[in-house]
């Protein structure tokens, strides 16, 4: 059965309501604050985040078009629900793209995002806050893409990057000692695209994705 959660407010932003409102549900569900079969109720969360209903349904129709929430027509919006066989193709796909990936953007990352991943990686290591170093890991992540936000392999990267973090929530329940070894293997692959190291910098990151991969494998397998 769907559960409902509390929103914490929404911090005042420049953005229009609702982008705003959508990049806080998203962060919220990817830090696993509104964990898997949580209901998205739109009048509770306009109340909540003292607003009308029509920035809330946008924003959970954008949610719903990144495969974060699923939309039903008897239960309304619910946080999306990460499944064996949709893990085993996200990863798929993933390991098909990195690659390529990592060829078209090592030469375009920009020094001023290698900086800013590695402040991140510090930022990281001092975050006592599983749920907010999960969306920190995220975060690296998306920096590596290179800095072309509208190509298409970035924007498939970023869609896949995001769902995949509802699954490196669920490794972390089965191997919390996981994030010591994620840290390690981030310093490596931001040193590989310093190096400008292609398949140093692949061969890492298909590694670092299977240790995910592996563990989500065992929370979700039939018992």
């Amino acid at each position: 059965m769907a559960t409902k959660h509390t929103i914490p407010n929404l911090a005042p932003s420049p953005r229009t309501s609702q982008a705003n409102v959508t990049q806080h549900l998203r962060r919220l569900i990817l830090a696993g604050h509104l964990p898997p079969g949580t209901r998205l109720v739109q009048a509770d969360l306009a109340a909540s985040l003292h607003m009308s209903v029509t920035p809330i349904r946008e924003a959970l129709r954008q949610l719903s078009s990144e495969g974060l929430i699923d939309l039903d027509a008897f239960r309304g919006a619910v946080v999306h629900t990460p499944t064996l066989v949709e893990l085993e193709e996200i990863f798929d796909i993933r390991a098909a793209l990195i690659p390529l990936s990592v060829r078209k953007s090592m030469g375009q990352v920009t020094h001023a995002q290698l900086q800013a991943a590695e402040a991140l990686l510090d930022q990281m290591d001092a975050e006592p806050d599983q749920a907010e170093w999960i969306v920190l890991n995220r975060d690296f992540h998306w920096l590596l893409y290179g800095p072309i936000p509208t190509s298409h392999l970035h924007n498939i990267l970023q869609r896949l990057s995001d769902i995949a973090t509802l699954y490196i929530n669920l490794s972390f329940t089965q191997h919390p000692g996981q994030r010591a070894s994620a840290d390690a293997e981030h310093r490596a692959i931001l040193a590989a695209y310093r190096a400008q190291d292609v398949d140093q910098a692949t061969h890492l990151l298909l590694s670092h994705i299977n240790s995910t991969l592996d563990s989500a494998r065992i929370v979700l397998a039939p018992q």
